[in-house]
């Protein structure tokens, strides 16, 4: 699947529909439903692409210009909803996460 790496350190363009790609330890994440996040947020200071929050089950990561939900992805070539997600990874393990 081909994917778009993002760089968190410029604006992003949430009109962007294609499955996005991050690195978690070195491993790929491909982002395939996200959208522009809105609510409530935890109050700690994170870089660009760290992992803020994950309230109502959604991975919610800082961006340069806003914050992303991430709905769904793809991890080590399984499918994961980003709940599926955060109970296999462990949410202790992704909090406050720096996704490169």
């Amino acid at each position: 699947m081909e994917s778009l790496k993002i760089n968190f350190n410029i604006d992003f363009d949430f009109n962007v529909t294609v499955p996005l790609m991050a690195l978690l330890n070195n491993e790929e994440l491909i982002f395939t439903k996200y959208e522009k996040y809105f609510g409530p947020l935890t109050m700690q200071y994170l870089p660009n692409g760290g992992i803020q929050s994950l309230f109502n089950y959604l991975i919610i990561i800082k961006l340069n210009n806003g914050y992303l939900a991430v709905k769904s992805l793809i991890y080590k070539n399984k499918e994961y909803s980003s709940k599926e997600f955060i109970l296999f990874y462990g949410a202790n393990k992704l909090m406050n996460q720096i996704l490169n």
